[in-house]
């Protein structure tokens, strides 16, 4: 329990911050709502800037951990690719409007990378031993939720482009 303890009190702010975004954005996509695309789009820019960050935080002494993040990302992508639904949004594109119908996918995706990285984060403080064994791991994971961030987010602009300019939604709902 004191090590528990331990690792959250030496958890960054921004982590406790990042955690509870997940949490509001993901109870609020359980519900269909209409959104400004620069909101939708917030979530995946975090997890692919997670992803690159720590690509670049760590394969400086570890090269070798960049094929790993890369090999990540590309099967990220490809499940994307494959899995990504975008059956019922609707696109505003003048007046730069998004609506999404309702999906527990983004808590749970959302909330299940978070609760890895973390994890495996935490692992390698409290266990610096172990390091070696689960930096390929952490890699790994932030190769795949930024493979299939980018997925998603090549699946959502093929589909907003396909929607003419003159549609239109209702305001969006705060």
């Amino acid at each position: 329990m004191d090590q528990i303890l331990r690792i959250v009190e030496h958890t960054p702010l921004w982590v406790f911050a990042l955690f509870a975004v997940l949490i509001v954005f993901g109870l609020q996509a359980l519900r269909p709502r209409t959104l400004p695309i620069w909101r939708l789009l917030v979530i995946p820019a975090v997890f692919v800037a997670w992803g690159v960050i720590s690509l670049v935080t760590r394969s400086a002494a570890f090269p070798m951990l960049i094929f790993d993040w890369l090999i990540t990302a590309a099967i990220g992508f490809g499940v994307a690719w494959l899995t990504t639904r975008l059956d019922g949004v609707q696109v505003d594109r003048a007046r730069g409007l998004v609506e999404m119908p309702g999906s527990a996918l983004p808590l749970i995706r959302n909330l299940l990378v978070f609760a890895a990285k973390y994890s495996l984060t935490a692992a390698m403080s409290a266990a610096p031993a172990l390091q070696g064994a689960l930096l390929p791991w952490d890699i790994g994971v932030s190769g795949l939720s930024a493979g299939y961030f980018i997925g998603w987010l090549f699946c959502f602009a093929l589909r907003y482009r396909g929607f003419r300019k003159s549609q239109s939604l209702p305001s969006p709902v705060p």
